[in-house]
């Protein structure tokens, strides 16, 4: 396909943009098990800022080019144990403001409201909260998200995606030697069809998604850790009717976090990211990852 015609699917591919296109990211400790019976309420508060659009195959657009995101999410978690294994079901259910999108003067314009929800659980395989500082734990994650977030054909942006998605999720954490561990995550994303895309009527396929996130973490004390991250995200090329749109999800991003509890059940988290780069999709120059926790 020629250069031109890949950054017209570009563009077309930005009219599919929505606020899930990856997987779900973690912050860390996440994959620390609780004890039964402990519930766990979180909101979530997520900004990005990105200047810059690539569209596989042809140059970075950078002239006129943005979008920015408002994204809050609310979280639900119960901790159980079933057959000796800790389980957490939970949902997520996310809703904000995506805006400000244009690429090379062209305006996509803006969308907002609820997005699709996700629901799932970690089945965690190693438990052993003694181990280190952080604990030694195996989890997982089967994630479903749900097509019923806002999402308007005629739209140019959408928060929902209008398809269903699959996100399995194995997650590790290890002790390294004294107040430090490790935490690894792999990714895989399948995407249903969204029979409702391009001009309303065409069908959108998109290939899995394959992710990989780290933290080396450093706990101060049971109530402060800090840890610095990397996600690398491949795979996921978009094809509308059959045509690569020049849209994937080709990322890698570093992340730093710190965390402080206050008293015995508020947990407070910051977080920064950035993309180092990006192809087939919008290069993100700021994220800023607010999160509180409650656990009861």
């Amino acid at each position: 396909m020629p250069i031109h015609s890949r950054y017209t699917l570009g563009l077309l591919a930005c009219s599919l943009i929505s606020t899930q296109a990856l997987a779900v990211d973690v912050n860390a400790g996440d994959y620390t098990a609780l004890p039964a019976g402990t519930n766990v309420a979180a909101w979530y508060q997520q900004y990005s800022r990105s200047d810059r659009f690539n569209a596989d195959g042809a140059a970075d657009s950078r002239h006129d080019t943005g979008l920015k995101s408002n994204i809050s999410i609310v979280r639900l978690i119960h901790f159980m144990e079933v057959a000796g294994i800790t389980v957490d079901p939970q949902i997520l259910l996310p809703f904000g403001h995506v805006y400000d999108a244009r690429i090379a003067g062209n305006a996509l314009g803006s969308a907002s409201g609820r997005g699709d929800p996700i629901i799932g659980a970690t089945f965690w395989l190693v438990n052993q909260p003694s181990a280190g500082v952080s604990g030694r734990y195996v989890g997982i994650t089967p994630l479903l998200t749900l097509p019923w977030g806002q999402y308007d054909r005629h739209d140019a942006l959408n928060i929902g995606e209008n398809r269903y998605k699959g996100d399995l999720q194995l997650g590790w954490v290890e002790p390294l030697w004294g107040r430090l561990s490790m935490e690894l995550y792999g990714d895989v994303v399948v995407y249903g069809h969204n029979t409702e895309a391009g001009a309303g009527s065409q069908t959108l396929k998109q290939d899995p998604t394959y992710q990989l996130q780290s933290n080396l973490r450093y706990d101060f004390n049971p109530a402060q850790r800090i840890a610095l991250g990397f996600s690398s995200t491949m795979g996921g090329k978009q094809h509308l009717d059959g045509d690569y749109l020049g849209q994937k999800t080709e990322v890698q991003q570093v992340r730093f976090e710190a965390q402080q509890m206050v008293g015995r059940s508020v947990q407070l988290s910051a977080q920064l990211t950035q993309d180092l780069h990006v192809v087939g999709g919008f290069q993100e120059d700021l994220g800023i990852n607010l999160r509180a926790l409650l656990l009861f």
